[in-house]
């Protein structure tokens, strides 16, 4: 799958506060009967300020 097919969240770089949009991860979500729910890690750049984020998804 290609980043251009993944669904993107938006939000504020912590920096300067511009919008950044970020792919979000493929994933299981939260599962009730796993007990090993892992967290899934992206990194990205603010475009405005070069402020470095990593988000994180279940």
């Amino acid at each position: 799958m290609s980043k251009s097919n993944r669904p993107a969240m938006d939000v504020g770089c912590p920096a300067c506060n511009a919008t950044v949009s970020a792919p979000v991860p493929p994933g299981p979500g939260i599962v009730e009967e796993n007990e090993s729910n892992r967290l899934q890690g992206s990194e990205t750049v603010c475009r405005n300020c070069g402020h470095e984020l990593e988000l994180y998804y279940y």
